[in-house]
């Protein structure tokens, strides 16, 4: 199922069988009135609303509503597991969530890795908006034309604006990292991540093919030292047990980043992971609260309910 016949399906089945007004629908999946009726339009056009909603679509609404239950979520989004790239189909479906929810003079807060960058490079969003993406954390290479396609609305739009905390990710002691976020530049994009509309972020496992590991800060000994501390995941560079805790770790300290604690606080945080070598860390950040909204794919929401 796509992100948009996902979506189809929701707002069908709140309007026609929970009998939710357009405006209550609107306020329930963050969209405007507009996108609504255009979306319950589509729902006819594409026959998922003929005498009865098309009942394979609700086994994966089914599903969806478990897991929103289960993990007190504000959403999920599932999209087909691919044996070829599923970062991509997930990375696709996260910039349609995302360009459904812009309105004028809308605020981005962004993590770093895979996942994000490349939902950034998805992005197609009317020029007629102004939208300002500030980063998370230090580690501006992850923000750099490098680390996102070129070609997409994100670099070339001239009505996107970035503020991206100019310091490394990790400095080599804490005495550096209080100092640094102390300065005036850090600071100030720092104090604007609260009033964001949106933040988006990825997942990390502890596995060779995590950001951290790609990029040199630790190598797999380390993480193996993380796994008997009970490290199942990291958000923004920082590990948690199985239950969403934040471990104790000297690395921490280290960091140039938003603490993850501050997310709970944040709206609409939208995180994007899929993967089974994945499930115990989006379990962990599930479990500590950490996010409003899972974009992930059919194995990983099988395997959380």
């Amino acid at each position: 199922m796509t992100y948009e016949n996902d979506l189809i399906v929701k707002i069908a089945w709140q309007y026609y069988i929970e009998g939710l007004t357009q405006n209550e629908i609107s306020k329930s999946l963050n969209l405007s009135r507009t996108k609504v009726i255009k979306y319950l339009e589509k729902a006819k056009t594409n026959n998922v609303i003929q005498f009865k909603i098309n009942l394979e679509e609700l086994d994966n609404l089914t599903i969806q509503n478990k897991i929103k239950e289960k993990y007190n979520l504000k959403d999920i989004y599932i999209v087909p597991t691919s044996h070829d790239n599923t970062v991509d189909s997930l990375t696709i479906a996260a910039a349609q969530y995302i360009e459904d929810r812009i309105t004028s003079d809308t605020m981005i807060s962004i993590g770093y890795g895979e996942a994000v960058s490349k939902t950034l490079g998805h992005l197609q969003i009317s020029t007629k908006y102004k939208i300002t993406f500030v980063s998370l954390s230090g580690g501006v290479k992850f923000y750099m034309p490098t680390a996102i396609d070129t070609r997409s609305d994100y670099y070339t739009n001239p009505n996107y604006n970035h503020y991206i905390v100019p310091t490394p990710l990790l400095v080599s002691s804490k005495d550096i990292a209080d100092h640094l976020l102390e300065e005036k530049p850090v600071k100030k994009i720092l104090e604007m991540i609260p009033y964001s509309n949106i933040t988006v972020i990825g997942i990390g496992a502890l596995n060779d093919r995590a950001t951290l590991v790609k990029e040199g800060y630790l190598n797999a000994n380390d993480f193996e030292i993380l796994k008997t501390k009970g490290a199942v995941g990291d958000l923004l560079s920082q590990f948690y047990d199985i239950n969403g805790h934040v471990l104790d770790l000297d690395f921490h300290k280290k960091l140039i980043s938003t603490e993850i604690d501050a997310l709970k606080s944040l709206n609409h945080v939208v995180a994007v992971a899929g993967g089974l070598d994945k499930k115990d860390a989006i379990i962990g950040a599930l479990k500590g609260g950490y996010i409003d909204v899972l974009i992930t794919d059919e194995l990983v929401a099988q395997s959380l309910v």
